[in-house]
């Protein structure tokens, strides 16, 4: 009797853990970011396409310097599910998507308000292309960092991150880019 309760007991263990550690989608609105609020030049266009069956975003653009530190991005304004789910993340939980790059390095950042991050340096963690090729990217919290730059460091407060963004990366600007991302998701 015991053996068979420890065995019904693990099982449960099993399955539970099981179904707390899958992964779900983050979903919601891209929108385009870029440096023209800083008097910059750089462009950005957002084109929805399908990959594995699934939405995907193409972003395409040019990185200029006309803003010294030219810039060009998009940002995932998550659903309120998925807001909710982003939320209540652990250091050790992972965010993952797939890319079709172009060779060139990209930054994905968990972005805060302002009213917390007051000097633009959000949680970021940097991440290479191979051109041509799908790749996952999978990225565990406490791998989010600040940049060396920041003015005012905070600890990562996942509560109260507001979206997730991509953005070109400053190693090679100026220049121009094409990637595509989809299959966004996070596992707790």
């Amino acid at each position: 009797m015991k053996k068979t309760l420890l065995l019904i007991f693990a099982g449960l263990l099993f399955f539970a853990g099981t179904a707390f550690s899958q992964s779900t989608p983050v979903t919601g609105e891209f929108e385009a970011i870029t440096d023209a609020s800083d008097g910059g030049s750089s462009t950005v266009k957002m084109e929805e396409t399908t990959r594995d069956g699934m939405k995907a975003w193409r972003f395409t653009g040019e990185v200029t310097t006309q803003f010294q530190y030219g810039f060009a991005g998009w940002e995932l304004k998550p659903d309120a599910a998925s807001l909710t789910r982003m939320r209540a993340l652990r250091n050790t939980s992972t965010v993952s998507f797939k890319v079709l790059g172009d060779g060139k390095r990209y930054t994905v950042k968990f972005r805060m308000p302002q009213r917390i991050i007051t000097d633009w340096a959000h949680h970021e963690f940097h991440f290479n292309t191979r051109a041509g090729e799908v790749q996952e990217v999978t990225v565990q919290i406490r791998q989010f960092q600040q940049p060396a730059w920041s003015s005012s460091p905070v600890n990562m407060q996942i509560r109260q991150v507001d979206d997730i963004s991509w953005q070109t990366h400053e190693s090679w600007r100026p220049g121009t880019f094409d990637i595509t991302v989809w299959d966004i998701k996070i596992t707790p």
